[in-house]
C-alpha cells in the first residue's frame, strides 16, 4: 500500500485496523472549507521536531477522532482554540486506523490515493 507519507519500518503497527467499511472520523482543521494544509502530519508539519509521548509513525499519522463530542472538548485547548469541526467520510481502502488516545482519539494514515478534500466538510458546532 502507498500511504500518503514515507512512514518508518513497521507503520502502520500491526494493531492498526485496515479501514474495511465505510466510517465517519472528526478532525480539526483552520479553515472551511478545508485545504490540504489542514491535512498534514505533525512530522510533515515540524520535519526537525522532537514530539514527547508519541511514536514516529504516529507523527506521520493524522490525529481524528471517532466521536464528535470529543473533537468539540478539544476544540477547548488553548493550543486548538478557533478550530473548526470537520467530519471525514472513510470508505473501504483509505488507509489504515489505531486508537492511540482516550476517548475516541485514533491516529489514521491515510493511503495516497484517498482524495481527502473531496470527502469531508465542516460542520457547525
Amino acid at each position: 500500500m502507498k500511504y500518503r507519507e514515507t512512514l518508518p519500518e513497521n507503520c502502520p503497527p500491526k494493531a492498526a485496523e485496515e479501514i474495511i467499511a465505510a466510517r465517519v472520523v472528526y478532525r480539526l482543521v483552520t479553515t472551511n472549507p478545508p485545504t490540504a494544509e489542514d491535512f498534514r502530519s505533525q512530522r510533515d508539519l515540524k520535519p526537525q521536531a522532537a514530539f514527547h509521548g508519541v511514536t514516529e509513525c504516529q507523527a506521520r499519522g493524522l490525529s481524528v477522532h471517532a466521536e464528535r463530542k470529543d473533537s468539540e472538548k478539544a476544540r477547548k485547548l488553548p493550543r486548538l482554540k478557533g478550530r473548526l469541526l470537520c467530519r471525514v467520510a472513510l470508505a473501504a481502502g483509505t488507509g489504515a486506523l489505531q486508537q492511540t488516545g482516550k476517548p475516541s482519539h485514533h491516529t489514521w494514515w491515510p493511503l495516497a490515493a484517498f482524495d481527502i478534500l473531496a470527502h469531508c466538510g465542516v460542520e457547525t458546532v
